[in-house]
């Protein structure tokens, strides 16, 4: 562990009282503590925000650890880890890679540079869209002063188009985003075509189709990836609802396109209690919507931890649609969270014989993991090597596996395909044999967790990955710090803490315990 440093000096304020910065193609507003980029915007905690601001306005020079943190954390008692941290969440939320960084530099021992072109936006300076169309009606007569309808035209015509580079990190997504995502692919259509008719009226049934054309007509842009399209289809359902205030499907789908938006966010309080509102309103206007059953039940389970409501959910949407596989797979969720085995291999089971596309999904792997019950995991990752390629899901269990047989080299050899997966270079990847060769697994595993990458190596994201890099290599301690860290981060992986054996060497420490209690009571 390294040393906790006291801080006595003032909070941060930048010398030139600059409220916004732009660093290559982001913009940064210290007013509104968020980072922009053409269509993409990141929000962040203020004190990452100074933080980065520190960065830019020292860029070039090498700032110590022991600097920053006297700088940034006035009246806090935080050590290093902290600031690694901090340092990681200002990586992925800028797109950066530690390994081969555009912004932020890691200087071994020492501390981080800024490496970037950064510099405050002046009156010279370029504008945003925004701005330049709040000083339109200067610029011409009063009478042709900008509407919001030609406004938004407008953005779409000269809105610069930036390349998005994601991060090995940002496409591997925690389990609850990449599960619910799944879901959205499909929603709209069946929602449509699946749910059981109401009798109406002829006018209500002119309304409803109405409405039901124009749901249709948004229903590309719904099953697109770019924030653009899903933010004007979210403004096109809007739209919609101001016409047709009860047509339930467009609040379900206002709720999918968010879940895409938000990613990792959607698990802060605000935006899973907005997300969950959406979900209620249009469930509470059709009641039989299994699809958007499955959705709520998710958000239930994931966000909100209410075991019981989203249970609920699950058995309700598979009572109306007995044949949708994805029911039965997620409920299995929630079953292995409650350390429910048999009865979640069941619900495996049945989403299998409902969709045989399921059976190379190592999603049976992973519950004789929990289980213990490694000579069965093992059968069933041979069985499913043998008849096709092993995607990333398949090493991520293979590795774990290995690795809980004592089976090192073969635990190494899937770490190994993940690292170069991930963008690890060759370099690495020999030092990695060679720490292998010295020390085994436990070597590999304390040298990951000095490089304190933030790349997701079947062990989650920072700070949850560092943590079990870190019960691997036998630093208890520094584990507990970093889970305490990844339970305040909602990282969603520890819902299943109860029954996952990495766990195992703290189980019994109170930390652990505290953080297992908290995460059986639902937020609201």
């Amino acid at each position: 562990m390294t040393e906790r440093v006291p801080v006595t000096e003032r909070l941060y304020r930048p010398p030139s009282g600059e409220r916004e910065y732009l660093l290559g193609d982001w913009r940064l507003c210290v007013n509104t503590n968020s980072l922009q980029r053409g269509d993409t915007k990141v929000e962040l905690e203020h004190r990452l925000v100074l933080l980065l601001v520190y960065l830019i306005e020292n860029q070039g020079e090498v700032l110590g650890k022991e600097q920053i943190l006297k700088t940034i954390w006035q009246g806090k008692v935080v050590n290093e880890d902290s600031l690694a941290v901090a340092i990681s969440h200002l990586r992925k939320a800028l797109g950066d890679n530690s390994r081969a960084p555009h912004y932020i530099k890691t200087i071994p021992g020492v501390g981080y540079q800024f490496i970037a072109d950064a510099k405050p936006v002046c009156k010279n300076a370029p504008v945003s869209i925004d701005d330049a169309l709040s000083t339109a009606p200067t610029q011409q007569p009063a009478q042709h002063t900008l509407s919001s309808e030609q406004k938004d035209a407008l953005r779409e015509l000269v809105a610069p188009v930036s390349a998005v580079k994601k991060s090995a990190r940002t496409l591997t997504l925690i389990v609850v985003v990449l599960l619910l995502i799944l879901l959205s692919m499909f929603v709209y259509l069946r929602l449509l075509s699946k749910e059981p008719a109401v009798a109406l009226s002829g006018s209500q049934a002119l309304v409803l189709d109405e409405a039901s054309n124009r749901f249709t007509q948004i229903s590309p842009q719904l099953a697109s990836w770019q924030p653009a399209e899903l933010k004007s289809a979210i403004q096109s359902l809007r739209e919609l609802l101001q016409q047709y205030p009860d047509f339930s499907p467009a609040y379900a789908a206002i709720a999918d396109a968010k879940i895409k938006l938000l990613g990792e966010q959607l698990s802060i309080r605000d935006n899973c209690a907005e997300v969950l509102g959406l979900l209620n309103k249009s469930i509470d206007l059709d009641p039989q919507q299994a699809n958007t059953l499955i959705t709520r039940g998710n958000v239930l389970f994931w966000c909100v931890r209410n075991y019981v409501a989203a249970e609920q959910d699950y058995l309700q949407s598979i009572q109306l649609n007995p044949e949708n596989d994805l029911a039965h797979m997620q409920y299995a969720q929630l079953l292995l969270a409650q350390g429910k085995f048999t009865e979640s291999l069941q619900q495996v089971e049945k989403s299998r014989q409902l969709n045989p596309l399921n059976y190379p999904v190592p999603t049976v792997v992973w519950i004789y993991q929990m289980q213990k019950r490694d000579d069965l995991a093992l059968q069933e990752l041979e069985r499913i090597n043998k008849a096709e390629p092993g995607g990333r899901e398949f090493h991520i269990s293979a590795q774990r596996v290995y690795a809980r047989m004592g089976l090192d080299a073969e635990s190494l050899q899937h770490w190994l395909w993940l690292m170069r997966d991930s963008g690890y270079s060759e370099t690495d990847i020999q030092t990695v044999q060679a720490e292998f060769t010295h020390g085994g697994l436990i070597a590999v595993h304390r040298w990951l967790l000095a490089r304190k990458d933030d790349v997701d190596l079947g062990q989650y994201i920072p700070p949850l990955s560092w943590a079990r890099y870190a019960l691997a290599a036998g630093e208890l301690d520094a584990a507990l710090d970093y889970l305490e860290q990844a339970f305040n981060a909602r990282q969603s992986p520890l819902l299943w803490g109860n029954v996952d054996p990495a766990y195992d060497p703290v189980r019994a420490h109170p930390r652990f315990q505290t953080i297992m209690q908290q995460l059986q009571q639902p937020e609201f």
